[in-house]
């Protein structure tokens, strides 16, 4: 399935269920900062179980992670991380990114892990800060313009 049919399935089964738009939002915003921190591939996991723990939407923290981390914009987000550390840090996001292309990401992996992470942790939650407004304020026109 291409990744624009993903989305739209995704956004259709949000649209159609039976979670208030504070649910299906928050749900979200769990998925997508768990999308974007560094989870080495347990975040969908990590997301759905945090959504029956706290019972939001575990079908829109599936798609947040999904939608906002993916093939095209995962070279952004580490980017971004990079960058957040670095600038958190004082140090040059360009020789952490290189360090890690070039393979010396072992030799360097404290203060590299610390500085990444830090980053990813201020994206993370910027972006899932950024998200909930975002899909509330969708949800609640959306489902507005179908009762009409």
């Amino acid at each position: 399935m291409l990744l624009k049919e993903k989305i739209k399935n995704y956004w259709h089964k949000l649209l159609h269920s039976n979670d208030s738009p504070h649910k299906v939002a928050l749900g979200f915003s769990v998925g997508a900062f768990l999308g974007v921190f560094p989870t080495f591939g347990a975040g969908t996991v990590l997301a759905v179980a945090l959504c029956a723990v706290f019972r939001l939407n575990y079908v829109s923290a599936i798609a947040g992670s999904f939608i906002v981390m993916n093939p095209l914009t995962t070279p952004f987000f580490w980017g971004l991380s990079a960058l957040a550390g670095g600038l958190i840090f004082s140090r040059d996001s360009k020789m952490i990114i290189e360090a890690v292309r070039n393979g010396h990401f072992y030799g360097e992996i404290g203060s590299i892990t610390m500085i990444y992470l830090t980053g990813s942790m201020v994206v993370s939650l910027f972006v899932a800060a950024a998200s909930y407004p975002a899909v509330k304020t969708i949800m609640l026109k959306s489902r507005n313009l179908i009762k009409s």
